[in-house]
């Protein structure tokens, strides 16, 4: 997907907001107060603590480039914020290991390394010989989200495989989860991502088992630090020659996408329009526009009113956010 794929150690580096208070009081303590130059020690350490804290953050960052591209300095960042850690799930001699993960209420990304048992190679297929999956519909096998008490709670999900390393025996997929109607990814509460293993479907769509096992990951116990914002909406209004005053009436937006829900006064005589086809983005202050990257949404056209859920392209920094475009209205962001 990307070109110049790299690696370290510190890329698989995160804190939880307890690992950053442990390790600041931990450096804190590096600094005796009843020694001379105390003061001077303690202020090391804190800058210390900042420097890890940052480096750490921007390593998440990096790592992401991968799936998203370019990243600047503040995109990374607002990934490390949002970041959390989750342990390793190993069934049947294949490791799954979470490299970096994060969401906010509607969106959940993964960066998921799966290393076979050793010994075992997991070849790259061209398009016309097969493509790796995570699931498999003869057999019923897919990934599911369960809640608490093992109800499966549903929602879409996409998968992207990243750029081989060279290691024959590793593969790293990207899953991102979209909005499910009543779940919130940020509130803390269980959420266990279950894959079922590792198949290859060929062109002509059979599926060939390569990794058995059970593999659990709880992406719900544990948030980053979200910031989601829902703007004043009042009185925004656009007018569409087909579908005639179209309100603006929820508008959320968050630094990894936007949620919104418009209403209109009638349908349009083209039945094949369930909605009015407006254009939304995010201007930031340096002018720049930024884009969804797809949306999934929902409606009634005899109700005359639709939803809508993106995901942003990459990332974006809200405190450099101006404001919302809705068809050529400007919502404030601030």
């Amino acid at each position: 997907m990307h070109k110049n794929v790299f690696q370290t150690d510190l890329d698989r580096v995160s804190f939880t907001p307890e690992g950053r208070k442990t390790l600041v009081e931990a450096l804190m303590r590096a600094a005796p107060a009843h020694r001379s130059g105390s003061w001077t020690k303690r202020i090391a350490a804190v800058a210390l603590a900042a420097v890890v804290l940052a480096g750490s953050a921007l390593a998440t960052g990096t790592l992401w480039e991968r799936y998203f591209g370019r990243l600047d300095e503040d995109q990374q960042e607002i990934i490390g914020t949002l970041s959390q850690e989750l342990p390793a799930a190993e069934s049947n001699g294949t490791t799954m290991t979470p490299l970096a993960a994060f969401g906010d209420q509607d969106f959940y990304y993964m960066m998921l390394e799966i290393r076979a048992p050793e010994g075992t190679v997991l070849p790259d297929y061209g398009e016309d010989e097969g493509y790796y999956q995570l699931f498999n519909p003869d057999t019923g096998e897919s990934v599911t989200l369960l809640d608490g008490a093992g109800n499966d709670i549903g929602g879409d999900l996409e998968f992207e495989w990243m750029p081989r390393t060279g290691d024959s025996q590793v593969l790293s997929v990207v899953i991102r989860l979209w909005p499910i109607e009543g779940v919130n990814f940020s509130d803390g509460t269980d959420k266990v991502l279950h894959i079922p293993g590792l198949w290859v479907q060929s062109p002509d769509k059979l599926y060939t088992p390569v990794l058995s096992g059970s593999w659990d990951f709880n992406i719900g116990t544990h948030t980053g630090n979200v910031e989601s914002r829902t703007l004043d909406t009042t009185g925004v209004t656009v007018e569409d020659e087909r579908f005639g005053t179209v309100t603006l009436d929820t508008l959320r937006v968050s630094p990894l996408g936007l949620y919104y829900r418009s209403s209109w006064g009638h349908g349009a005589e083209d039945d094949t329009l369930l909605c009015p086809p407006l254009e939304i983005s995010v201007v930031m202050a340096d002018g720049k526009e930024i884009y969804l990257d797809n949306t999934i949404g929902s409606g009634r056209d005899d109700e005359c009113w639709y939803e809508s859920y993106g995901p942003f392209e990459a990332p974006i920094d809200l405190s450099k956010a101006v404001c919302v475009r809705w068809n050529g209205a400007e919502i404030s962001i601030h």
